[in-house]
């Protein structure tokens, strides 16, 4: 077992809390919050879903069967989505732990900080369409793609890539994306369609991007 309750989390969503591993700087541990546990609890059985037996843990569980799906179908793992490196008992619950993207020595930035610190640039796009063209053509089933759960890495020597480290796997009570892939690749061109807009208009005038471009340089 890990001790985490007296750690800080380096990030924090409406389901989980993020915290770097005590032992090892190379891994992150989600932990589902507390808030996020009652919430399930008062839900009535039926409005679980077909998860409702992993009652809180039902989202480590979505995660873990969308990586063996894409194992699946493609045989091997993607640099596009996060690594899971499995289940690890925490004195605050059952974490799910994960290879931490990094950029920079640090920990990879989510799309949303490049944006609001003014690091959002043509070079960054480019690596999105790249992740976007991998995305819809993967047989990868994506609840929620947003500027909050996209990365960028530099983890993986060589190349700069964009990740995927959240909302991803099939949360419908009837699960019609997983039964088929036109629907699901029809749901993920929308999606993608929607972020791409809100990434261009925030790059919509020119003189912002040059200037974006010269400070990145």
């Amino acid at each position: 077992m890990i001790h985490l309750a007296d750690s800080a989390p380096v990030a924090s969503g409406n389901n989980s809390a993020v915290y770097r591993h005590p032992d090892d700087s190379s891994i992150l541990v989600k932990v589902v919050r507390p808030e996020a546990v009652k919430r399930q609890k008062t839900r009535w059985g039926f409005l679980r879903g077909r998860r409702r037996r992993f009652y809180h843990l039902k989202n480590f569980m979505r995660v873990l069967e969308e990586q063996v799906a894409y194992y699946a179908a493609e045989g091997h793992a993607s640099q596009h989505l996060e690594e899971v490196v499995g289940l690890i008992d925490t004195d605050i619950g059952p974490g799910l732990a994960v290879r931490c993207e990094t950029f920079r020595s640090d920990i990879a930035p989510a799309v949303a900080s490049l944006m609001k610190s003014g690091q959002l640039d043509r070079s960054i796009l480019l690596l999105l369409e790249e992740f976007f063209d991998w995305l819809e053509r993967s047989p990868l089933v994506v609840n929620e793609l947003g500027i909050d759960n996209l990365v960028l890495s530099d983890r993986l020597p060589g190349r700069l890539r964009i990740v995927l480290i959240d909302g991803y796997g099939e949360n419908a009570a009837i699960p019609l994306k997983s039964w088929s892939q036109s629907l699901n690749r029809y749901d993920k061109r929308q999606k993608v369609e929607k972020l791409r807009a809100r990434l261009n208009a925030a790059l919509s005038s020119e003189d912002a991007l040059d200037r974006s471009l010269t400070a990145s340089g």
